[in-house]
């Protein structure tokens, strides 16, 4: 679960390299945020190419949590690491490319379009 001040990896192919936390956002007031909860988040390292990017505010989707997660029927599971995906002003991933493997939950939501690989 992510938390205010927490640090993490996206799992895009942004060209960024770690961002933090700052808000999260759509929360009911909790102060962690699970699968499918926006994120407000500083990018603090890219590649050399990207320089210009650097400190600046962004939103994202939380893909991964390593929070265990119930299904209605029963069965639950949880992944190894945390991960997030930065988004552009209409929903779109900033990367082209999903790294690893994303919930079922993000298939029920409006951005379903973004994310062509959900397993």
């Amino acid at each position: 679960m992510f938390q205010k001040n927490s640090f993490s990896i996206p799992s895009d192919s942004s060209g960024i390299l770690l961002v933090k936390v700052i808000q999260t956002r759509k929360c009911n007031s909790l102060k962690h945020a699970k699968i499918g909860k926006f994120l407000r988040v500083v990018v603090r390292n890219t590649k050399t190419s990207l320089n210009k990017i650097k400190k600046k505010k962004s939103r994202a989707i939380v893909v991964r949590t390593s929070h265990q997660i119930n299904t209605k029927k029963g069965k639950y599971y949880h992944f190894q690491d945390n991960a997030l995906v930065l988004l552009k002003k209409r929903m779109n991933s900033r990367g082209r490319e999903l790294y690893g493997p994303t919930s079922k939950l993000l298939r029920i939501k409006k951005f379903r379009i973004a994310y062509k690989c959900i397993f």
